[in-house]
């Protein structure tokens, strides 16, 4: 109606007897306010529209439960999304679509980059996949790269629970060395991994300038970021169990026995498996999962060395907290 009333305005001029009568009808500066209004509607209205859009979202997740994972990678991540997908209720994926690497290394130095991306494309990717089910979970180990933050500071999104995946940290170094992704060096490790020199990282290394360094080796670059894993592991998890949140600290050992798996599903306010399910897990425990052999090169390096290696990264590491 306010957009008939506009253009009609705007033709009157040639028929001057329509004219006295819309004038009779509106008064000229209620004429000049549709005008006003119309113009702040092209402005305004796909944000406006997208706004109430990702309210909605928002609200229709807010009695969810979600589940992340804060690991290194290599760590069995992959393997316990096989498992949870056999939960009732449960949504279980690895690195889904909208997936976070695409902008984790623009995360580093613009985090706010990481509030939009959740609100436009992986909320409304979720809610579409998650359907009715009550449970989402994923293992992606980029969601502690910079996103968990900004999920915290959006309204209306549930407090998280948290799976801190822990591996020894001599074999994931090891593991990402065999496959070169070196954190800050290679293209894996860019697009992957956290690097020494990224501006929000808990950790450094002491005087380290550039990535391409030669006083540190690959092993040594992934070894940081280990530590740096593990630093993350112990402020998400005090973050969110300050907010009334879960936090479980877990190998993928420990849930290979029934049992144990059992509790930590109720420590996670998750189902247990029924019987199809537990029939799928005997399976997979008895399974290798993500093992990526083909595409690891040898690595010939002694126990001596890897001590050596390790007490100088440790030795060199400075704290940010």
């Amino acid at each position: 109606m306010l957009a008939s009333i506009a253009k009609l305005y705007y033709i009157l001029p040639q028929f001057p007897i329509l004219e006295i009568e819309l004038n009779s009808i509106f008064d000229k500066s209620l004429i000049n306010l549709i005008v006003f209004l119309l113009y702040f509607e092209h402005l305004m209205i796909n944000g406006l529209c997208r706004i109430h859009t990702q309210r909605y979202f928002m609200h229709q997740l807010h009695n969810k439960n979600f589940i992340y994972t804060v690991t290194t990678g290599r760590s069995g991540s992959n393997f316990i999304k096989e498992v949870f997908a056999c939960l009732p209720d449960t949504v279980s994926l690895h690195e889904p679509k909208p997936r976070y690497d695409r902008i984790m290394r623009a995360v580093q130095t613009h985090p706010h980059v990481a509030r939009q991306f959740l609100i436009e494309k992986k909320l409304p990717s979720i809610k579409k996949v998650l359907g009715s089910k009550t449970n989402y979970f994923e293992t992606s180990h980029l969601f502690a790269k910079g996103f968990l933050e900004h999920w915290l500071n959006i309204e209306d999104l549930p407090v998280p629970n948290l799976i801190c995946l822990n591996r020894s940290h001599r074999d994931v170094s090891l593991s990402f060395t065999r496959l070169n992704s070196i954190p800050g060096r290679s293209i894996n490790g860019l697009t992957y991994l956290l690097s020494p020199l990224d501006p929000n990282n808990l950790t450094s290394i002491k005087g380290l300038k550039s990535a391409s360094d030669e006083k540190y080796s690959d092993y040594q670059f992934n070894y940081w970021y280990c530590l740096e894993m593990e630093a993350r592991k112990k402020y998400y998890a005090d973050l969110i169990q300050g907010k009334g949140g879960v936090a479980v600290n877990v190998s993928v050992k420990d849930l290979k026995v029934l049992s144990a798996f059992n509790d930590f599903c109720d420590q996670l306010h998750l189902p247990r498996l029924g019987f199809w399910g537990r029939k799928r897990f005997d399976k997979m425990t008895r399974t290798v999962v993500n093992a990526k052999s083909a595409k690891k090169r040898d690595l010939d390096f002694s126990e001596e060395q890897l001590d050596k290696w390790e007490s100088e990264i440790k030795d060199n590491l400075v704290s940010r907290v």
